[in-house]
């Protein structure tokens, strides 16, 4: 979503029904022949304005959409997204039993920005050819996933700053991840669901990393607080939740947002889940 638009991004996946026992994971394709396509609807009307097309990648989360006029006044869309190479699931990787013991290398999606350019003419030629998406940049070096900014940055064409977990994969040391309901299993797992906290820069095109020491493992979706007063985008915490080494509980980290230094940390009495999503609330 941007200030003027919304953008619908059609992943080139469909779901083959033939076969009813299979999970959801096993039964998505990757069509290789068909593009990822942006669809830009108006939100004063609904109406679908224009139409883009991509060479087919896939996608798991958003980042961030913002419009803005060209020097020319032509309007031009950047959508940021944490995307892959054209034949990946991401979905099917994060079952309990791959999770477990990989069946091969985990995915890294790559955080990218795409450009839908010239809306204005796009706009009203929606009969003919689709309009051509191009990558505007990309945060090379680092695979990012379950991407988080801060509120301020939300459809704002200057933000900067993007936190998220990376190393998808990546050796974790020895940790006993808890599987099976209620804790009741453990599990020596070396490869982890994601290893570390990136925090990645727009503007510099660099990132920063923060890895669990002290065998812990597996930190979670990072969620950025922004700090009450705050004037800059990464004033404030970046909280993340780990495992730690004997899988017997979880901890809340704290984390400045301007360099992913550790400031603080709660432990838990249990282990929670590694849940994909949260949030913070300010006031109830």
């Amino acid at each position: 979503m941007t200030q003027k638009y919304v953008v619908f991004v059609r992943n080139p996946i469909s779901m083959n029904f033939s076969d009813p026992s299979k999970p959801v994971a096993q039964i998505m394709e990757v069509e290789e022949d068909i593009p990822t396509s942006f669809f830009v609807l108006s939100k004063e009307d609904g109406k679908l304005l224009a139409q883009y097309d991509a060479p087919s990648f896939t996608f798991f989360h958003s980042v961030n959409g913002y419009d803005f006029q060209t020097a020319n006044g032509d309007t031009t869309i950047h959508i940021d997204l944490c995307s892959y190479d054209e034949a990946t699931i991401p979905y099917r990787e994060y079952t309990l039993s791959n999770v477990v013991d990989p069946a091969g290398p985990y995915a890294n999606g790559t955080l990218t920005r795409y450009e839908l350019a010239d809306l204005n003419i796009h706009q009203y030629s929606l009969s003919g050819a689709p309009g051509r998406v191009t990558v505007a940049s990309a945060i090379a070096g680092t695979g990012m996933e379950l991407p988080r900014i801060s509120k301020s940055a939300s459809m704002n064409p200057s933000y900067r700053y993007v936190y998220a977990t990376g190393g998808n994969g990546e050796s974790a040391p020895g940790t006993l991840v808890p599987m099976g309901r209620l804790s009741n299993g453990l599990k020596i797992t070396q490869a982890a669901f994601f290893n570390s906290i990136v925090k990645s820069d727009w503007a510099t095109g660099k990132f920063l990393r923060w890895k669990p020491d002290n065998g812990e493992s597996c930190p979670c979706e990072p969620i950025f607080i922004g700090r009450p007063g705050a004037t800059e985008e990464d004033d404030g915490l970046v909280l993340t939740i780990v495992c730690d080494r004997e899988g017997t509980r979880s901890v809340l980290v704290a984390m400045d947002g301007r360099t992913l230094t550790e400031v603080a940390r709660a432990y838990m009495p249990q282990v929670y889940g590694l849940g994909p999503h949260g949030t913070f609330v300010e006031d109830y």
